[in-house]
């Protein structure tokens, strides 16, 4: 404590001294020739953006929903939050990939809206597994639309076409087939016992 207030006088003084600080320095001229990316793939780059983050806040509802006392299914809980992290990363990751390519220049205050999500409760494990997969195969869809985009002529970003591809979709097709196995395992074993499946299923989650 005793440091952050020397601190702060040092500041003060050194303030006084030589007067008010800037915060922000000028733009240097350079060339922008580095910085190609075309608006039709950048704009599917930031609607792919939210979706990511959709999602991620729809995984949260479903955690927490199988969080709760009444409900205590620690497993799907588990699963939900984890699968929340992983699309809100993604998300991240592309809003790196834009930095990269000097497109988060300006317009960032508009590049994410906080969504609504629509559905917070569910019947049991298997509805929300269901739901699960038919939010990955949306995300998919919404990736591969974007590969289209950004592969498209006059201009091909073969680099980032690469990327979406060897990384972002490969996940998702592992993802899906991943749920889909679930999924039928936990049917199969709630039509033979019932809800005693569903909490025998969520112990190996």
């Amino acid at each position: 404590m005793v440091k952050l207030i020397a601190s702060l006088l040092l500041l003060a003084v050194v303030a006084q001294a030589y007067g008010d600080f800037k915060c922000s320095l000028a733009v240097p001229e350079i060339t922008r020739d580095w910085v190609d990316m075309k608006d039709a793939c950048i704009k599917g780059m930031r609607h792919q953006i939210q979706e990511e983050i959709n999602a991620s806040y729809q995984y949260l509802a479903m955690g927490a929903y199988f969080s709760r006392d009444t409900v205590n299914r620690p497993g799907f809980a588990e699963h939900f939050f984890k699968a929340a992290k992983e699309e809100r990363e993604h998300g991240s990751k592309l809003v790196e990939y834009l930095s990269m390519r000097g497109q988060l220049t300006e317009g960032v205050s508009d590049l994410i809206n906080v969504p609504t999500v629509a559905k917070q409760e569910w019947t049991d494990g298997a509805s929300a597994l269901s739901d699960a997969l038919d939010l990955e195969i949306k995300v998919t869809k919404s990736i591969r639309k974007l590969i289209q985009t950004c592969e498209s002529k006059p201009y091909n970003h073969y680099h980032l076409v690469d990327y979406l591809t060897g990384v972002y979709l490969e996940e998702q097709l592992h993802g899906q087939r991943e749920l889909a196995g679930k999924l039928t395992t936990l049917k199969k074993m709630m039509d033979s016992n019932g809800e005693l499946g569903e909490f025998l299923f969520d112990k190996t989650l």
